[in-house]
């Protein structure tokens, strides 16, 4: 007999023998009432937990098996859920050479249909911290290796996690979990859905023997793909409570972010194309980002930063920087929807604010500095060389300085921002902005060049919208403009109020010299005897009124004083009235003052215009007194 066939019919001899003694064996070792009451007992004295087992049957073949229904975990009396763990059924395979010992050891692990509750006290307990319940006085009976397993595997299961009012759920498919002996090389495949969302889950671990211990890692690697979108974690991963100790690198790879953010609740539109690059390191309760780029669309930001913790306190500091943002094709590159457009005569939106999440931030503070390149927000208008840093303190981010070149000029200042409260306080000092670019890079199609303005404000708001910031906006705000040429056909029209205004006989534009408004804002409406000054080459206008946030209207009242003495409308007119809408204006003669300009025109016609250069030589004299774009800033 060859020695092959030798060794062949010993191995079936054994194994004959192994099945046969396990067979005979197994009721003693493993009685299913001593089964149940060793468990409960460790139960008890590991975790103070009451742990229920119904009906428990012994299989011998093809391996020894012990078959359990209706296997429960209770939760802490604090939590809503009865019980932190339940499973239909658990079947636990046994390994058989230990049996022939005389000792049990659970190989695998099947579950089917089990449910798991975690859930977060208001005081920051959690149902699954079953070290919370340990009684150290006490230790459980039984072989302390009892589950010394190498494969788990769960089938149609649910975890749901209850925190702050708010409760995910997240259903397992299938999952399999295989390992060597002592938890080495751990190797785990799984299907899960959340928010009826899949995704499937790839992860290998080199060493779990430490798992919960403090301050215990592993090296490994964790791929998640969600269709179109694919995270792999690698590197040194924590496998304690308090996440120590950890070396990673992440890489996120996505055609469109959407499967990934519905997975996590998040229910936006599609996104474009995405990718990240993160690496992460955490020593002695400080976490270091060494590397973060991510890119999305056409934009790409970079940067670095430090968290750590002290007491209750997460302490950030961090850098982010960007060549180019446009920040209305950013968000829609993010697959946030488009602004909805707005009517004729309004200019403010009521999409909500991103008041939410600087809330999120309580318990956080820190300063992150930015630094962009180009940005363009969402009305169209540009900023270069944007520098800013933000301190933060929970909900409060203090923006302090910021700098900005825009509008053919430069700007600075600094911003309070409360995110519980949805309030704002603005410092605004702005030098050589064009009123020109205002309009070009709004999408306005005003013939009008030049008009650079100093601007100044100290503003203060609240509201979760644009529309409501504005109606409450209160504080000063002072415009010194310098000239501007609106250049139009209309300029010329005798029957356009504004044009015969503040333009000379058959020109055709408007030669402004200045623009002086002073904008005693409080609760969205500015109201002021005198508020905006105009001064063109022909003719000074001072007004009085009001401009409103709140109905988005304006109504201002002057007399129109000529500098020359030119027929006209600037010759003749009294009082003019501009009014309606802000983002439609128009003017017309004052109708208290229209007789007196009837009358004053009819004079001018039948001295063939000889009475209205008098009135007009008289009125230069006075207007040449006075200059409009100052007086609104006297006060009275």
């Amino acid at each position: 007999m060859t020695k092959w066939r030798k060794t062949a019919i010993w191995a079936l001899a054994i194994a004959v023998l192994a099945v046969a003694a396990g067979a005979f064996a197994l009721p003693r070792l493993v009685d299913p009432d001593r089964l149940k009451r060793v468990a409960r007992d460790k139960a008890a004295a590991a975790w103070s937990r009451e742990l229920s087992i119904g009906d428990v049957t012994l299989t011998f073949l093809p391996m020894p098996a012990h078959h359990a229904e209706r296997v429960a975990l209770a939760n802490p009396a604090w939590a809503n859920s009865r019980q932190l763990f339940t499973a239909e059924s658990v079947d636990a395979r046994l390994a058989l050479l230990p049996l022939l010992l005389g000792k049990v050891r659970v190989k695998s692990l099947d579950l089917d249909a089990a449910r798991v509750n975690l859930e977060t006290a208001p005081d920051g307990a959690k149902s699954w911290d079953l070290a919370a319940g340990a009684n150290a006085k006490t230790t459980a009976s039984a072989d302390t290796n009892l589950m010394d397993v190498t494969e788990v595997t769960i089938r149609n299961s649910d975890v749901t996690e209850r925190s702050k009012g708010a409760t995910t759920l997240l259903h397992i498919e299938e999952a399999n979990a295989q390992a060597e002996p002592g938890l080495r090389d751990v190797r785990i495949d799984a299907r899960v859905l959340r928010n009826r969302r899949p995704a499937t889950v790839k992860a290998s671990f080199a060493d779990l023997s430490g798992f919960g211990n403090e301050g215990a890692t592993t090296e490994g690697r964790i791929d998640l793909d969600w269709g179109k979108s694919q995270l792999a974690v690698a590197g040194r991963l924590p496998i304690d409570a308090a996440m120590k100790g950890y070396a990673v690198s992440a890489d996120l790879n996505a055609v469109s972010l959407h499967e990934m953010a519905a997975f996590f609740g998040d229910n936006r539109l599609p996104t474009a194309p995405a990718k990240a690059h993160i690496t992460a390191r955490e020593s002695q309760g400080k976490v270091e980002v060494g590397e973060l780029s991510v890119a999305f669309g056409q934009h790409v930001v970079t940067g670095r930063g430090e968290i750590s913790r002290v007491g209750a306190k997460t302490l950030v500091n961090g850098r982010l920087e960007s060549a180019r943002v446009d920040w209305e094709k950013a968000l829609l590159e993010l697959g946030y929807p488009a602004l909805p457009p707005l009517a004729p005569d309004e200019l403010f939106h009521e999409n909500p604010l991103g008041w939410p999440f600087l809330a999120s931030l309580e318990g956080a503070e820190g300063t992150v500095d930015l630094k962009l390149g180009w940005l363009r927000i969402r009305n169209g208008v540009e900023m270069k060389n944007v520098k800013a840093r933000a301190a933060f303190v929970g909900d409060r981010a203090d923006v302090n300085p910021f700098s900005m070149e825009l509008l053919g000029g430069s700007a600075n200042g600094n911003l309070l921002l409360e995110g519980r409260k949805k309030a704002l306080r603005l410092n605004f000092d702005g030098t050589h902005i064009l009123l020109e670019r205002w309009f070009q890079e709004r999408g306005r199609k005003i013939p009008l060049t030049g008009g650079p303005m100093k601007i100044k404000a100290t503003l203060s708001a609240t509201g979760g919208t644009m529309k409501a910031l504005a109606a409450s906006v209160s504080g000063p705000v002072t415009i010194h403009m310098g000239p501007a040429v609106w250049s139009s056909e209309k300029a010329a029209h005798a029957q356009d109020v504004m044009a015969s205004a503040f333009s000379g006989k058959n020109s055709a534009s408007i030669d402004f010299e200045c623009v002086g408004a002073s904008l005693p804002f409080a609760s969205g409406r500015a109201s002021a005897k005198s508020i905006i000054g105009v001064s063109s080459t022909v003719s000074n206008l001072l007004t009085s009124g009001y401009v409103d946030f709140r109905e988005e209207t304006l109504e201002l009242r002057g007399r129109v004083q000529p500098k020359a003495a030119t027929v006209g409308l600037a010759a003749i007119a009294g009082d003019i009235r501009i009014g309606g809408k802000l983002r439609a204006p128009h003017a017309s003669l004052d109708p208290v003052s229209t007789p007196g300009v009837i009358a004053r025109g009819a004079a001018a016609i039948a001295t063939l215009g000889l009475s209205a250069v008098g009135t007009a030589a008289a009125r230069s004299a006075e207007a040449r007194k006075t200059d409009p774009c100052e007086l609104v800033f006297e006060k009275p």
